[in-house]
């Protein structure tokens, strides 16, 4: 047991090393979880990965926010780190965050089915946040007809939620497993699925943030 929280203090040491010390800017610190990771594939169909989906989808998100108005930490930075959602919360709270959101994709056996859900782990701490995000998350259908549906925010015991200490929420951006969304999920341009998905992340944090 010791062993295995000296291991994830290390790792959340590791992560911080290249950010500057909470109290040296005055950059909005915000955590971004790419969730599962490392043996935990997520949703996986055909040649689509939820891990690697998450992942780039993140990254897109601390580009598009850069470093001058906001100090970004990753819970992993590749796809073959395995964190367990407690691991996830101590490393957004040892980099003094100021939100955190956690980074999904939906899946189902229904290939029709496609919608956007935002969770809140506790309602005091972080249903405000989840609207923010859920409010600001105006991405197009597959079809580029309509805004993309959404489910009403949800309440999530999912623990890197509950045991971050600032604002967290869960977002599931779309279906991956809906058959025109995977098409899209595919390409990885500058205009892709993938960067539309993080620009309207960013849209919610920037509301949330107030910058």
């Amino acid at each position: 047991m010791h062993l295995w929280r000296a291991a994830i203090v290390a790792l959340a040491l590791a992560l911080l090393i290249s950010v500057p010390a909470a109290a040296a800017d005055g950059r909005y610190r915000a955590c971004l979880d790419p969730g599962h990771g490392g043996t935990d594939p997520g949703a996986v169909r055909g040649t689509l990965v939820e891990k690697e989906l998450n992942l780039d989808i993140a990254l897109r998100v601390r580009a598009l926010l850069g470093s001058t108005a906001y100090n970004v930490t990753l819970t992993r930075s590749d796809n073959n780190t395995t964190l367990g959602n407690s691991a996830r919360a101590q490393i957004c709270n040892a980099s003094n965050a100021q939100l955190v959101l956690s980074i999904h994709l939906n899946a189902s056996t229904d290939a029709t089915v496609d919608y956007a859900w935002f969770f809140y782990g506790k309602p005091q701490k972080d249903k405000a946040f989840a609207a923010t995000m859920d409010a600001n998350y105006k991405i197009l259908n597959a079809s580029g007809t309509d805004l993309l549906a959404h489910k009403v925010i949800t309440n999530f015991a999912n623990g890197t939620l509950l045991k971050s200490n600032a604002p967290a929420a869960l977002a599931e951006g779309l279906f991956m497993s809906n058959t025109d969304e995977r098409t899209l999920l595919a390409a990885t341009d500058a205009s892709s699925r993938r960067q539309q998905i993080a620009e309207q992340l960013v849209a919610g944090i920037k509301a949330f943030a107030g910058r």
